[in-house]
């Protein structure tokens, strides 16, 4: 009887371990979670904090997704433009924005002017003034500046509110861009992307009323179809959750290279117009922080790869790129992005910027095969040295291929696009937007509906242009003491590490019908042609071949915009 007491007694006694046990299990599985701090400060105390130990150094982009609501509506916009005083005190009206030459910033008036944005079909109530000021107009964008019909930035007065939480507007009107949806579509597909920030974008119909006409003449002049997007600023950062105070760049003509224009506020050499031809300034009084960064790039006697994950996030780069490339933006390389960097912190962030340049269609078009996807971007010092690290490029294409299983899916593409269709059939086959398609008005929804298998060409291309060689710049010839001319260029790369061989043709026309020099196989990155040529223009190809046989052509090209012409690969150069 003792014995089975005793047995019943260990019994409880286990029961009673195994049920605290339990609950100690059940404890820590329900206590909420909690992120661990990381101490990993090389200070002591805020006294002596160095911003190479910033805890915000390499740290993720995040940013706050839940700003965004899908809306495909259209809004109608009509905007009065008044006389207004220029910087001179002369007075100018509407007319001096058809003055407007393309590329050139250093024309641009603004005018005063009164903004009514309302809900489709509403037209501004009849008892408002419209003739009162609420805003500022002025035309924007680069190419497009001179183009008949023109994009707008409007400020929007205190008074006047803002529309979305914006009081800058840019009412875009994508004249470079066919489908005339790829800044939505871009945009809304971003705010389903991690590591990366994108921008709220609307719909929108204008008419313009130029008020320094009699009165007998003014109305409200009907311009289209226009797309809004967010200006990136210091309210553009608030808004999406996002450090407002940083540094913020627009590329314009920017290759990661150090170039004399690019200097600091307080050198006396500095001009903030020749700065800005490189780099818009968004935000930031200071250039030091862009300048430390240029250096650390372009030094070779730094471990790159320290280098870049000192001053960039990398799923930041790789979402930017990756995005980009399957979107088929061209001008990705130098252009057409952001550069954002707050302020205690060492990194820098891409964010995308003017999608015009996508290519959903011809995805070839003017490109060379070996020249597709991250083959371009070899222009700037940057991605030319990143896409040399290795495993790099596996990244790059394992990013493309995650972006195109989770965001930039077809179901989720073809949805957005069906959301858009509404707003063309109701704008695309009224004029001016019918004078200024590409196409007959009835392509327009074919079209869009190829634009995912476009994507996916985009993808491809990609994947395929990386079997060639890298290309790299080839110097300006020269003529030597004894008349030879001396070629040199920087070293092709193989993602593979295949062995390369180089070939030069020189030329003595664009067409290159008319070859005067030819050698094949050449090994060293320099060469002499020792029969010289005499004073005048040429043409020089320099391309590599890896031993599978794939052939590529440097980063030159030969370009004359007005006439269309334009030639991978070759170089004018002249002797005199």
């Amino acid at each position: 009887m003792k014995w089975i007491k005793t047995e019943e007694k260990y019994f409880l006694m286990l029961l009673t371990v195994a049920a605290a046990v339990l609950f100690f299990v059940l404890y820590v599985n329900t206590k909420p979670a909690i992120e661990e701090v990381n101490a990993k400060a090389a200070y002591s105390s805020l006294d002596n904090w160095n911003i190479a130990f910033s805890d915000a150094n390499g740290a993720e982009l995040h940013e706050d997704k839940s700003i965004y609501v899908q809306d495909s509506n259209l809004y109608d916009v009509y905007i009065s433009v008044f006389p207004t005083k220029d910087a001179s005190g002369e007075m100018i009206d509407l007319s001096a924005f058809g003055l407007h030459t393309s590329r050139d910033h250093s024309y641009n008036p603004t005018l005063n002017c009164n903004i009514q944005i309302l809900e489709e079909g509403k037209t501004p109530d009849p008892l408002l003034d419209l003739n009162q000021k609420n805003a500022t107009i002025r035309v924007r964008g680069n190419s497009a500046r001179g183009d008949l019909y023109k994009s707008y930035r409007v400020r929007l007065s205190e008074e006047t509110g803002k529309f979305f939480g914006q009081e800058v507007l840019n009412i875009n009107k994508h004249s470079e861009d066919e489908p005339k949806i790829s800044s939505k579509l871009c945009s809304d597909l971003l705010a389903d992307i991690p590591d990366i920030a994108g921008y709220r974008t609307y719909f929108m119909r204008l008419w313009i009323r130029d008020a320094s006409l009699p009165e007998e003449e003014q109305k409200f002049v009907y311009q289209g179809l226009y797309t809004e997007i967010e200006q990136p600023n210091k309210t553009y950062l608030e808004t999406h959750g996002l450090s407002s105070n940083a540094v913020m760049y627009k590329a314009r003509d920017f290759s990661f290279f150090p170039r004399q224009e690019l200097r600091d506020v307080d050198d006396p050499l500095y001009s903030e117009e020749d700065f800005e031809m490189i780099l818009g300034i968004r935000e930031g009084t200071s250039h030091q922080k862009l300048l430390e960064m240029l250096e650390a790039v372009n030094d070779p006697a730094r471990d790159f790869e320290e280098v870049f994950h000192t001053y960039f996030n990398e799923e930041n780069y790789l979402t930017w790129a990756a995005f980009s490339m399957l979107a088929g933006i061209r001008d990705l390389e130098n252009h057409n992005y952001i550069l954002y960097s707050p302020e205690n912190a060492l990194t820098w962030y891409f964010i995308p910027w003017d999608f015009d340049g996508a290519n959903w269609i011809d995805t070839m078009k003017n490109t060379l095969p070996s020249l597709c996807g991250p083959q371009r971007m070899n222009i700037a010092v940057l991605h030319r040295r990143y896409f040399r690290m290795e495993g790099s490029m596996e990244k790059l294409i394992k990013k493309m291929q995650e972006l195109l299983d989770t965001a930039v899916t077809r179901e989720h593409v073809t949805e957005l696009l069906e959301s858009y269709k509404p707003v063309l059939e109701k704008t695309m086959g009224l004029s001016p937007d019918i004078g200024l398609l590409d196409f007959e008005p009835n392509e327009l929804m074919p079209y869009l509906d190829g634009m995912y298998d476009g994507i996916l060409n985009n993808y491809q291309n990609a994947v395929n242009a990386i079997e060639f060689p890298a290309p790299g710049y080839v110097a300006a010839p020269e003529r030597l003491a004894d008349g030879a001319i001396k070629f040199a260029w920087d070293p092709f790369y193989s993602y593979q590490g295949r062995p390369l061989t180089y070939t030069i043709q020189v030329f003595s026309d664009i067409q290159m019908q008319n070859l005067l020099y030819e050698d094949t196989n050449i090994t060293s990155t320099e060469y002499v042609m020792e029969q010289g040529l005499e004073d005048g223009t040429y043409y020089v190809m320099i391309s590599a071949t890896d031993s599978e046989g794939n052939t590529q052509v440097s980063l030159e090209h030969y370009e004359e915009i007005g006439k269309w012409i334009l030639v991978p690969g070759l170089r004018e150069f002249t002797l005199e």
